[in-house]
């Protein structure tokens, strides 16, 4: 039994995958979620008789990113999370030696996830009318106020489409053209910035200037008299600082393989990035739970960090690798 448990444990490839099936398994929960959510769509009179008192153009964006867009972003990144998971296994089982398959298979994997950001395209168009339009008989989960989904849907997901999809696309290339060991890394690398600043922080920065704005749904609590609930402040501040300092601590660790300099990457630092990252979602789960939940704070916050809506909770996973690297990188360090 101790055997083997070292073996595991102390096995970096046994840890990617564990990250990997995490992966995995939250985007065949959303997949499921998503394909209830748009059927339900297909019968549901109530939003079918308020929406057909909107006009046309609104009523084929709010289907076509409500129905269709969602719910293909999120199957695409299902098949993605098969390809990761496989390269993943194929990895921990092989090693170096099946190196081929895990790139034939990563290069599958990051071109649906890039896929799955692209397929916001939609969505945020219809963020973007929403807003331009300026129309309060518009239907939209009852009215949402147009600012919320101008800074909760529209400007974040189109920083990410812009940003992170085409990252992700280069680094694909990449990989499937088998550059150089170096240039793979420089867009691994710049690729985990692109995610750390655009998909984390930036999106979560938005969505709290979303949070500040008045909603009717929110038991009128929303504002300064909302984020000034000290256990929300916390999460703000360990958001909006927190996260931006694990980023900023990223791009200057990661820094020499963006310029691809021949130095060594150091495992501590990187140790330390995937550790506190991953920590950052176990800290909102016990957040979420332990102050009631969405029922007893209805606000765009606790909405959107729901372990049923957070599509990113799959990266509290990375702590499983941050804590393995950071102890491996200090050993090599007593030994030098």
């Amino acid at each position: 039994m101790g055997k083997t448990l070292e073996k595991y444990a102390g096995s970096i490839r046994f840890w990617i995958l564990i990250v990997a099936a995490v992966y995995l398994g939250y985007a065949l929960y959303f997949a499921v979620y998503g394909l209830n959510f748009s059927l339900d769509l297909t019968h549901n009179l109530y939003v079918y008789n308020a929406l057909i008192k909107n006009p046309w153009w609104w009523i084929v964006l709010y289907y076509g990113s409500e129905g269709v867009a969602g719910s293909v972003a999120i199957v695409i990144r299902a098949f993605a999370g098969v390809f990761a998971f496989y390269a993943a296994f194929m990895y921990w089982r092989r090693g170096n030696a099946a190196m081929p398959t895990v790139k034939k298979n990563a290069v599958r994997a990051l071109g649906l996830e890039a896929g799955f950001f692209l397929a916001l395209i939609p969505s945020i168009i219809a963020a973007f009318a929403y807003n331009i339009a300026y129309d309060p008989s518009l239907f939209y989960f009852e009215h949402t106020p147009e600012l919320i989904l101008l800074f909760g849907t529209a400007i974040p997901c189109l920083a990410i489409v812009c940003v992170v999809a085409p990252l992700l696309l280069k680094l694909r290339s990449a990989v499937k053209h088998d550059d150089h060991n170096q240039e793979i890394t420089k867009w691994a690398a710049l690729t985990g910035v692109g995610y750390l600043f655009v998909v984390f922080w930036f999106n979560y920065v938005m969505l709290w200037v979303a949070n500040m704005l008045p909603y009717s749904r929110a038991n009128e609590v929303y504002g300064f008299p909302f984020l000034l609930q000290p256990t929300n402040f916390a999460s703000f501040a360990l958001t909006v600082f927190g996260l931006l300092a694990i980023a900023i601590f990223a791009f200057f660790t990661l820094l020499p393989a963006i310029k691809k300099h021949n130095s060594v990457l150091n495992l501590t630092r990187i140790g330390v990035i995937l550790a506190t990252f991953g920590l950052y979602f176990v800290v909102t789960v016990f957040y979420y739970y332990l102050t009631g939940g969405y029922e007893a704070h209805p606000s765009v916050w606790y909405e959107v960090i729901s372990p049923m809506h957070n599509p990113n909770l799959w990266s509290l996973a990375f702590i499983f690798v941050g804590v393995p690297l950071l102890i491996q990188g200090l050993s090599q360090k007593r030994v030098t």
